[in-house]
């Protein structure tokens, strides 16, 4: 198969795609109107649920499997990490146990799980939508159990050491040398501790700005001590609702100009996400209910409990919030997520022939995705 479009750096290539790769791609030298786009498919490091189903409960069928699956490529997903926030103990063990023997058997665009929760910041300013009685101290032997049942499906997980700095060193320590990255997150983690975790594995901030109090120090809080970490990655939820524009654009420009990037961009979407619908949703054991503004919120708190934003209208909120560049954007939506997760993402010879074709207009839409080689949605 040969497709000719043009990337998001406007080189214009002859793309070679053969079993299930990208055989060879040969720039163009020729100027030619109206091609599509090409970019890499888009990974998404955290989806608690899409298009009506909650992934912190049980799924009903295959079919619910094979629904998000495909709508996720509908919105240019070829990789995601279906994400279990804090729950009970029995609950975990069984979510992971049947969504692992699920991927296992048709791992469709799921690259496995990252687990947001339970070692979380209890404490009512940091903790969000996640409930504080279940959220235990963190313990090698939860650690192993989770292994046991996921395998190196388990790729990702948030968790506040504040909580028990010497419990959460030993975790990190252990889940990097299993090649499970860390990200710090529902956390008032600052100084010190943040250069402790990170000197031990930690690589990431979770939805940085978010879960943090209103109301915090001028100067003492988690966003500044993060940004002022030269290695550390942080994920920022583009949906304008998250945190206002101004304020996403000072993140994500602070985060995209350093060197290297550190910007990654995700949607925490939950099961209300591409779901056309409005009223109550849920949130493993929590009840969201959607604004008229399209914020998944619980009721009587107001506290935001996800997101209803979708991975390819995410990629261009980020892009004009922050006034950055698409190809920026886009990589903080595709190859430095997956290169966080060890995977070889992106346009060259070699890698796996995930990609999005996107018609170049004012409102740019999305044309095919491609996994694998294989065309896995196509707009009418």
């Amino acid at each position: 198969m040969k497709i000719t479009a043009r990337t998001l750096s406007g080189q214009i290539c002859d793309v070679y795609v053969e079993e299930h790769v990208y055989k060879k791609i040969t720039p163009v030298k020729e100027d030619i109107l109206d091609l599509p786009w090409i970019a890499p498919g888009l990974i998404d490091i955290q989806v608690n649920g899409f298009a009506g189903i909650d992934f912190n409960q049980p799924l009903a069928s295959d079919d619910a499997w094979h629904h998000v699956a495909k709508q996720l490529y509908a919105h240019g997903c070829t990789g995601f990490l279906a994400t279990l926030i804090t729950n009970r103990p029995d609950a975990y063990r069984r979510l992971l146990s049947d969504l692992t023997g699920r991927i296992n058997l048709d791992p469709r665009n799921c690259l496995g799980f990252h687990l947001e929760g339970p070692w979380l910041n209890p404490d009512p300013g940091y903790r969000g939508a996640h409930r504080a009685e279940w959220m235990p101290r963190p313990d090698l032997r939860q650690l192993d159990e989770w292994r046991g049942l996921a395998g190196a499906l388990l790729k990702l997980i948030t968790l506040a050491p504040e909580v028990d700095l010497d419990a959460s060193l030993r975790v990190i320590r252990a889940s990097t040398e299993n090649k499970i990255a860390v990200f710090l997150g529902h956390s008032v983690a600052m100084g010190e501790t943040v250069s402790k975790a990170i000197e031990a594995g930690a690589v990431g901030w979770t939805h940085l700005g978010n879960a943090v109090p209103s109301t915090v120090p001028k100067f003492e809080n988690v966003i500044f001590h993060t940004l002022a970490q030269s290695g550390l990655y942080a994920s920022l939820i583009p949906d304008g609702l998250h945190m206002p524009p101004h304020a996403f654009r000072v993140l994500a420009r602070a985060l995209n100009d350093a060197e290297p990037s550190r910007l990654l961009l995700t949607t925490d979407a939950m099961a209300a996400a591409a779901a056309d619908g409005k009223g109550t949703y849920t949130l493993g054991d929590v009840e969201v209910k959607l604004g008229e503004d399209s914020s998944a919120r619980l009721p009587g708190s107001g506290r935001l409990a996800g997101s209803t934003l979708t991975p390819f209208r995410g990629v261009f909120l980020a892009e004009r919030m922050a006034g950055i560049f698409l190809e920026d954007a886009w990589a903080a939506f595709s190859t430095r997520p997956a290169a966080l997760l060890g995977l070889k993402h992106g346009l060259a010879e070699g890698n796996s022939a995930d990609f999005c074709l996107i018609s170049p207009e004012k409102e740019p839409c999305l044309l095919a995705t491609y996994h694998r080689g294989k065309c896995v949605y196509e707009a009418l």
